[in-house]
């Protein structure tokens, strides 16, 4: 049976080139408007865009090189701020711990930005994630202006695609559908869903094509070549540097987030 949500879904790839060809404020406000028709918490997001040059520039060189060349940026933020504006308002007071507000914070702003991706791919845009956004908190804070109480979650290009990609593999769904109960994973279940992720990318030579290996985290002569650098390897190296919590955690204090 066909269905059009569904075609969106399935074919929705991440976008890095962009044609020279604005998206109108008009577009952009659609977008947001569909963002808040997604399930919330609390709706504690804000999401601030920018068409200007200085800053996307500057934005390349922290996140991603792809945002220089992209129409529009667009940056989804944890908004505490406004929320405690609303209980204020019933001369109320937040008593919910910071963890508890990150863990729900997380999910509005997940929720709603998933929302204005599937609006943007369904009115023929195209959009790319920049997860770095929260480890450039101060840069973000002074570039956009950004209060206490708000935090930057994710960074996201918009525009026009320039050329249409293939959506990329996922791991079967059988790693991820268990009935009843949680399936722990086989080491023979683990190699098979490896090889499906790394087949297709590297075949069509996606981690080269971004030149996007990352160093080995243990040190020493690299000799693994893109031949043989798939998402299992891509992925295992970027999780295995050096654990960045200690920076988060100061960079959320330092936003009066407390965890």
């Amino acid at each position: 049976m066909e269905n059009q949500v569904l075609d969106v879904i399935m074919n929705r790839a991440t976008v890095r080139a962009y044609l020279d060809k604005d998206v109108p404020d008009e577009i952009i406000w659609k977008l947001a408007r569909a963002a808040q028709q997604a399930p919330f918490t609390g709706q504690m997001y804000a999401f601030i865009y920018t068409r200007d040059r200085d800053k996307k520039e500057v934005l390349s060189k922290y996140l991603g090189r792809f945002i220089a060349g992209a129409p529009v940026f667009v940056l989804f933020c944890l908004d505490f701020r406004k929320l405690e504006k609303f209980i204020a308002y019933k001369n109320r007071k937040n008593s919910a711990s910071d963890v508890q507000m990150l863990f729900l914070g997380i999910q509005d702003v997940s929720y709603a930005a998933m929302n204005f991706v599937l609006a943007a791919e369904s009115l023929g845009l195209g959009t790319c994630f920049f997860g770095g956004a929260p480890m450039i908190e101060p840069l973000l804070t002074d570039m956009f202006k950004l209060p206490e109480r708000v935090y930057p979650l994710v960074g996201m290009a918009l525009g026009y695609p320039a050329k249409k990609p293939l959506p990329r593999p996922r791991i079967p769904t059988s790693c991820v559908l268990f009935r009843d109960e949680y399936h722990d994973l086989t080491e023979e279940e683990v190699k098979k869903a490896l090889e499906v992720m790394d087949a297709g990318l590297i075949r069509e030579g996606y981690y080269q094509n971004l030149n996007a290996k990352i160093p080995k985290p243990e040190g020493g002569e690299d000799d693994v070549g893109y031949d043989k650098y798939g998402w299992g390897e891509h992925i295992s190296r970027k999780y295995a540097r050096q654990d960045p919590s200690s920076k988060l955690r100061d960079l959320l204090r330092g936003k009066g987030i407390m965890i």
